[in-house]
């Protein structure tokens, strides 16, 4: 686990170095820096209503630009859990614009995986998921924001009758709202939703024969902390999954 982390740390670090002389022999002057990376830690990782990790997590996320305005993006997301138990390698393209995106994820969790492939996108033997995520912000009168997402492909099958697997395009749809938004703190309210395209059961849920479960609720508040005149992003959530009947308090930082 350690040598993962330290080489990790220098893949990010020459990663970032290269962007910097890029910069410095006056290739990128005219633009932003397309290159760009981020680090947080949290005391556990949520998704969708679901505890991928219920310990302490490192995130990182590396990123390239495709174009000038910075609209169209290519990145790796990975989560390691501080126990050397969870393990997640992520790999999208996104696209940006004003309020709206939509991005096409390929997730590969290896928890508990005991020999995992990373290159095996065999239908049924596959432990990858590939997300199409889509969200929209409305402007600053009305800032709802509605996010859906499906996975297409994947290690997300319903067992049939016949002892065959068919993909049951399970679907995530949340939305969420700043309840209080100011120069001091954001507070974020939302509610998520699973159910499939395709089959009786979802992933979002434990239960075989329910399709539409609410699978995640509660509230997140966000602010900067200054620590050595640097400002931190911290945050704080409850999250509360009403068809698993469990209940998390999150607390995260992003590093930088």
């Amino acid at each position: 686990m350690k040598k993962f982390l330290i080489s990790s740390m220098m893949t990010i670090i020459g990663l970032a170095s290269y962007a910097q002389d890029l910069s410095s022999d006056g290739m990128m002057n005219d633009e932003p820096n397309r290159l760009d990376f981020n680090v947080g830690l949290a005391t556990s990782h949520l998704w969708r209503g679901l505890i991928i990790s219920p310990s302490a997590t490192a995130t990182a996320d590396i990123h390239y630009a495709l174009d000038k305005k910075q609209n169209f993006t290519i990145g790796v997301w990975g989560g390691n859990g501080l126990d050397g138990k969870y393990k997640e390698v992520d790999y999208y393209i996104q696209y940006k614009h004003k309020g709206l995106t939509i991005g096409l994820w390929d997730l590969f969790n290896s928890t508990n995986v005991a020999k995992p492939q990373v290159f095996n996108y065999g239908k049924n033997t596959t432990t990858h998921l590939i997300d199409l995520r889509t969200s929209y912000r409305f402007p600053e009168a009305f800032p709802l924001r509605v996010e859906a997402d499906v996975i297409l492909y994947g290690n997300d099958r319903e067992l049939q009758a016949d002892l065959t697997k068919k993909s049951r395009y399970s679907t995530y749809v949340e939305l969420s709202y700043p309840m209080i938004s100011n120069n001091q703190i954001v507070l974020d309210a939302y509610v998520g939703a699973g159910f499939s395209l395709n089959g009786k059961s979802n992933l979002y849920s434990q239960d075989p024969t329910k399709n539409f479960n609410v699978v995640n609720a509660g509230i997140k508040a966000t602010k900067n902390v200054t620590v050595l005149n640097h400002k931190l992003p911290v945050f704080a959530g409850l999250m509360f999954n009403p068809a698993e009947k469990h209940t998390r308090l999150q607390v995260g930082v992003s590093l930088f």
